[in-house]
């Protein structure tokens, strides 16, 4: 009977001391919020130009509620850059909860992003500040695409090139250049063109791709004022003239001249920054190529 109640005693107490190492071993886990961003929202239809309002749904997956009087922010990226922020909701947000925050600011000290052309990558980033410790650091971002429309289309309209804009909120300017096939032919005393005789040149280019201050006259530039929807620009051909001054290698009858017959158009491009003839140039909006097939008289 002693080693009955011995062997009883020895098993209770393993049962006590293995109840006692096991709960050693377990400790409960803070309570901490969890921030993460659901979506992120702006306008519809973005062209270049555009002041675009980035706003985010920020929810708390955690187990704690966000300290009241804290600011809950998120930065906006566009490309790896920061371009806005949301800093001014300091309210608890509970667990489960969720709010959406819109950008008041940023490092320009406005609350918009001026889009440029193209597919952007925009981010929003949930307490990117690190105001609040949490208990999940890794997940408060959120990556999505935008897609800006050029807002640029071309027309050639009496030899030169219409283009209509996206209207911005100031001044910018324009250049525009014509890219195309050239071609010459030998012409009569009575300036008609020989049949038969109409030859490829070469290809070549009209107009202007960059601006530069002090270029107001020259060909393909323009200045858009704020607002305006479209602009217009003119086509010269002197410049190509003057380049060949009669040489066009080709031969032609002994009673024929030599001449340029026409320019058949096949690209227009245009590229506009912020700025105008009197100010340096600020930021590129957009740069759009059209393809066209037009034939131009090549005159001065």
């Amino acid at each position: 009977m002693g080693f009955v109640k011995a062997a009883r005693a020895l098993v209770a107490g393993a049962v006590v001391v293995g109840s006692v190492a096991v709960g050693g071993t377990v400790s409960a886990a803070p309570r901490q919020p969890d921030l993460v961003v659901t979506s992120v929202n702006w306008a519809p239809d973005v062209v270049g130009g555009q002041q675009v309002l980035f706003s985010a749904t920020i929810a708390n997956r955690g187990t704690a509620a966000t300290p009241a009087g804290t600011i809950s922010g998120v930065g906006f990226q566009v490309d790896g850059k920061l371009v806005t922020w949301a800093d001014r909701h300091t309210a608890s947000i509970a667990p489960g909860q969720s709010v959406t925050v819109t950008a008041v600011g940023g490092p320009t000290g406005s609350a918009t992003w001026t889009a440029t052309a193209g597919q952007r990558k925009l981010r929003a980033f949930v307490d990117d500040a690190k105001r609040i410790a949490e208990s999940n650091e890794g997940n408060n971002t959120l990556d999505t695409t935008v897609k800006v429309a050029a807002g640029i289309t071309h027309r050639i309209q009496s030899g030169g090139v219409v283009t209509r804009l996206s209207p911005v909120d100031r001044t910018t300017v324009t250049a525009t250049s014509v890219s195309g096939n050239i071609y010459v032919g030998c012409f009569s005393a009575d300036g008609r063109l020989v049949d038969g005789t109409e030859r490829f040149l070469r290809q070549g280019g009209v107009g202007n791709d960059t601006f530069a201050l002090g270029s107001k006259f020259a060909d393909g530039l323009a200045e858009v004022p704020a607002g305006a929807t479209q602009s217009g620009s003119r086509v010269s051909f002197s410049s190509l003239i003057w380049s060949y001054q009669g040489h066009f290698g080709i031969t032609c009858a002994a009673e024929e001249a030599p001449n340029f017959t026409r320019f058949q158009a096949t690209s227009v491009r245009t590229t506009r920054w912020y700025g105008s003839y009197g100010t340096p140039l600020g930021a590129q909006l957009a740069s759009v190529s059209t393809p066209v097939d037009v034939d131009f008289d090549v005159q001065p």
